[in-house]
């Protein structure tokens, strides 16, 4: 896929998919009838694993939702019980797009392992998961959106791929512990290019 295509996926559910959609009751997750698209999710367990031929995790479909604070409708929820109650999942190799903050406040994920088949992660994806600590992109991964990791503030460790393209504004933003941004050997003039100057000093080529 050209990069144009890859920005032209659409990640959010239609309301055709989800009148159509398919439900995963052992998952309590919905796909589109063709099971391409994961377009939602309910009552989330702690554990998720989507199944193999999903290619499109849509926006927001795990992202925190005010209910799951347990407070009166209105009232406002401190940053602390921002917190979705995802803690682990499995994604399969066909996974190409991570949609719009699909994962934002996922307070209790730890660490994610990205399908080999990811092309895109999407604008806030992973956005205040403040417990996730490293990220390694897989090798065929073009773009990382706006704020994709920002606000991740125990994330020390970044390994970037040599097919990255796009590395969207403040993607990296607030990730006060990051030590190290990895990249590959011979790639520095591009991630130069690529990442803002105050994430210079922390690039290590290997």
């Amino acid at each position: 896929m050209t990069l144009e295509q890859i920005l032209a996926v659409p990640t959010a559910p239609s309301p055709e998919e989800l009148a159509r959609d398919i439900w995963d009751g052992d998952n309590c997750v919905s796909y589109s009838a063709d099971g391409k698209r994961l377009l939602d999710a309910e009552n989330f367990p702690s554990e998720i694993n989507v199944k193999d031929g999903c290619e499109v995790i849509c926006d927001e479909v795990f992202a925190f939702q005010d209910y799951m604070a347990g407070r009166k409708i209105g009232e406002e929820i401190p940053l602390e019980e921002r917190s979705s109650y995802l803690e682990k999942i499995t994604l399969p190799a066909s996974v190409t797009h991570i949609g719009a903050a699909a994962f934002c406040e996922c307070g209790e994920l730890v660490k994610i392992k990205l399908p080999t088949g990811l092309l895109c992660i999407g604008a806030s994806a992973f956005a205040d998961c403040w417990q996730l600590e490293k990220i390694t992109l897989p090798a065929g991964t073009r773009v990382i959106g706006p704020g994709a990791f920002q606000g991740c503030i125990n994330l020390y460790q970044i390994k970037l791929n040599k097919a990255l393209e796009v590395i969207g504004e403040d993607a990296f933003d607030d990730c006060e512990s990051l030590e190290t941004i990895i990249i590959p050997h011979g790639t520095l003039d591009h991630f130069l290019k690529l990442l803002p100057k105050e994430l210079h000093p922390l690039i290590e080529e290997l």
